[in-house]
């Protein structure tokens, strides 16, 4: 008994490596493609028609034969999966079925967070989803994003894109610039949204010109914050700046630090700089002069 066992035994090990059907019935040629023997007489996946009839092709994409191993190798192998239709995992990345839409590139790090270029498409870093543009799912966009800092919400031709008023209305360019509208793309300003904004009050910029708060009446920079801190009270090519000495003489720089007198567009000091340096006419590079640095805002 034990001798005929011992022979059937040597007739597999000789014999059986050599039969191709031996590897099909096993577990592991159904559910890991490795259904064919090599030359050793281990089961493995040794072509891609190995892989394509496993459960890990039709579940998980494994459907490309590589190193005796099933392994995602292209889009194609995802794209038939189960998860492909179920989970949205439907392109190949780093040797994983990924969704695109909610997933970072490696290579497109740099310009993910800030521009929300996260997914490579057509050898370029492009934003596909809100989720890109957000840098979420949720609802709140995180801080730095292009939808919390620039109201570009949603993805559109690969780039982050304003689809909404509400987008640009919670965002920081309209907190900080009236950028409050969506319009072609872009947060944009308007009439409306200048005159209750912070560069209103503060720099004189309370009306609209090609989408952009700008200062249009010298009138809005006198009542402005910057009129009384550093003279800037005139209006000049939208913007409001010191234009005479008599815009100087009513602000805090002068009374301050003596910047009084106005040259070449700003408030100098009688010596003919901006600071306490009258001598030499140069300006003081030490002492805060700015609206943060006399009287704030």
């Amino acid at each position: 008994m034990l001798l005929r066992a011992a022979a059937a035994a040597l007739l597999l090990l000789v014999f059986g490596c050599d039969d191709p059907a031996r590897c099909k019935p096993t577990p592991e040629c159904v559910k890991q493609g490795k259904c064919s023997p090599n030359e050793k007489g281990a089961c493995v996946a040794a072509n891609d028609a190995d892989c394509k009839g496993s459960e890990g092709c039709k579940q998980g994409g494994k459907c490309s034969a590589k190193a005796n191993e099933c392994v995602i190798a292209s889009d194609a192998d995802c794209k038939g999966s189960d998860d492909c239709k179920g989970k949205g995992l439907c392109s190949a990345q780093q040797g994983a079925c990924i969704n695109p839409e909610t997933t970072i590139h490696p290579d497109c790090a740099k310009t993910c967070g800030s521009e929300g270029l996260c997914a490579m498409q057509g050898g370029r870093c492009a934003a596909l989803s809100r989720f890109h543009c957000a840098g979420t799912s949720g609802d709140k966009p995180e801080k730095e994003s292009p939808c919390a800092t620039q109201g570009l919400c949603a993805a559109k031709a690969g780039r982050c894109s304003a689809d909404s008023d509400k987008g640009c209305a919670d965002s920081v360019a309209c907190k900080k610039d009236g950028q409050c509208a969506a319009k072609d793309g872009r947060c944009v300003a308007t009439a409306e949204s200048c005159k209750s904004q912070a560069a209103c009050e503060r720099d004189g910029k309370c009306g609209e010109k090609g989408g952009a708060c700008v200062a249009t009446s010298s009138a809005d920079c006198k009542k402005a914050a910057r009129c009384k801190l550093e003279g800037t009270c005139s209006m000049k090519d939208g913007a409001c700046v010191a234009a005479s000495s008599a815009d100087c003489a009513q602000s805090s720089v002068c009374a301050q630090v003596k910047r009084c007198l106005f040259k070449d567009g700003a408030c100098v000091s009688a010596g003919g700089g901006k600071g306490d340096a009258a001598a030499s006419g140069a300006p003081d590079k030490t002492r805060k002069t700015t609206i943060d640095g006399v009287g704030g805002l």
